[in-house]
């Protein structure tokens, strides 16, 4: 392990194995500071992609929603309509025929 040796009863330290522990230790730090920086760059661009894919699901929803409500509205307002000129028509009939509006 690194530049320190056991003689049997103590450490050996020179100032070439502390630097070479040292250099050896940064290189490490630094690969794994690289491998995290990595592994976050691609959690961070799965995350746009998912919540860009949630966003056109959420507005595809929202389409299908407004597109569903305006064929229940229309069907409400047909049938209003109906209803509206129907007693409009009994109306006429009732006094006569005529249409005072008509």
């Amino acid at each position: 392990m690194g530049g320190a040796t056991n003689t049997g009863k103590t450490w050996d330290w020179s100032a070439e194995a502390v630097e070479e522990d040292l250099n050896r230790l940064i290189e490490k730090r630094a690969r794994e500071a690289g491998a995290a920086h990595e592994r976050s760059r691609m959690w961070a661009e799965s995350v746009r992609r998912y919540n860009l894919a949630h966003s056109a699901d959420r507005r595809r929803e929202w389409v299908q929603y407004h597109r569903q409500q305006a064929e229940r509205h229309r069907a409400a307002l047909a049938a209003l309509v109906a209803r509206h000129e129907a007693a409009a028509a009994a109306l006429l009939a009732a006094d006569g025929g005529g249409d005072p509006y008509g």
